[in-house]
């Protein structure tokens, strides 16, 4: 079927098209919505699954026999989708994990065996999958397709669950606080309840009265006027100003940024959020090395595994975890002198690792 529908860039785009996700509602009191779109609103959220999925897609990405890297990177690992760089399509792979829970791939464009040679990343909300008698179908616009055309990858999944949970099935509420904050601290500034200052008397006044030295002052001093304000009769005007930490802004939208740095899994200044505790080069290097083994390792590790399905047997997709030691130059070579003094890396893997051309004699 996929043959038909997947041969090229050219032809699938003239034969398939995905519809556009939808926006639901809510199931919480009030009118909040809680989105794929609205998740990215929150700077945190967006900063979280960003550092995420740009910092996973951006790893090299091999095939292996073993623990030998095979020459030749497959097609469907160096270019998954040829319309598209590679990075970008992986960042889509992540970023579907990381919001929804679940990431769906069309493969297709296979070789003479039968293996897939690209696949294009599918909107969740635009694939509908049942189970009929123990058998999995995906619809996708209108067309229905086997599980050996659609690579499902799950992030957290319950046991006899189909699916996976992301953050938008299972943490709407304290996104949607956090969205909650984000527009009551817009409101608050634009059409807020608190005046900017009280014109008092020392003399009982009628409404009209009130009403008319109200409108006298607007018109006199309010709006862009800095003219200097001249009261008479007992009249008193007294200016009323609330800094944001008096309103517990600051307080209550870190505490919420905290929290989204919490569901992904993200070291809270690595994202910006401003902490009370002080930070130390050893803090944040513990930090780092959490954030890699804690966060990015496990999802790494559910790609690495589902990608593999695509390959002859034998062979295992890997990302080089090594390649985020680029940005520190003196530490990478002294891991390359290290393995080449103690035998376990070879001056060809060295060169490899830092995307420098292998002589012939090396290999």
């Amino acid at each position: 079927m996929l043959l038909r529908t997947f041969q090229g860039p050219a032809e699938r785009a003239a034969t398939f098209t995905l519809p556009g996700r939808g926006l639901g509602t809510q199931p919480l009191t009030g009118p909040l919505s809680i989105t794929e779109s609205t998740t990215l609103s929150i700077p945190a959220a967006y900063r979280c699954v960003q550092i995420i999925s740009d910092t996973a897609a951006s790893l090299p990405l091999h095939s292996y026999r073993g623990k030998t890297q095979l020459n030749r990177t497959p097609d469907v690992l160096k270019t998954p989708d040829p319309t598209d760089t590679r990075m970008s399509t992986l960042a889509a792979v992540f970023t579907s994990l990381l919001i929804d829970g679940n990431a769906y791939l069309l493969v297709g464009n296979r070789d003479s065996l039968g293996f897939p040679r690209s696949f294009v990343v599918l909107a969740p909300g635009a694939v509908a999958l049942t189970v009929r008698n123990g058998v999995r179908v995906y619809s996708v616009a209108g067309q229905s397709y086997d599980a050996e055309d659609v690579l499902h990858i799950r992030g957290l999944t319950l046991p006899g669950h189909d699916v996976g949970l992301g953050p938008l099935a299972m943490q709407r509420r304290a996104l949607g606080l956090a969205i909650a904050g984000e527009d009551h601290a817009a409101e608050l500034y634009v059409n807020g309840a608190i005046p900017a200052g009280i014109l008092s008397s020392e003399q009982e006044l009628t409404q009209a009265e009130a009403d008319a030295a109200k409108a006298s002052f607007v018109a006199a001093h309010g709006g862009r006027q800095r003219s200097p304000a001249v009261l008479s009769g007992g009249m008193d005007y007294k200016t009323l100003s609330f800094s944001a930490a008096d309103l517990e802004l600051v307080e209550s939208r870190r505490f919420s940024a905290q929290q989204i740095c919490t569901i992904f899994g993200v070291p809270s200044w690595i994202v910006g959020v401003g902490s009370t505790d002080s930070r130390t080069y050893s803090n944040v290097q513990d930090d780092n090395r959490a954030f890699v083994s804690w966060t990015l390792r496990p999802w790494l590790t559910r790609v690495e595994q589902s990608l593999s399905t695509l390959l002859p047997r034998g062979q295992e997709a890997k990302f080089n975890l090594d390649a985020l030691l680029r940005a520190d130059t003196l530490a990478r070579y002294s891991a390359h002198s290290a393995g080449l003094a103690g035998g376990w890396l070879s001056v060809a893997e060295i060169r490899a690792l830092e995307d420098l051309d292998v002589e012939e004699d090396l290999l």
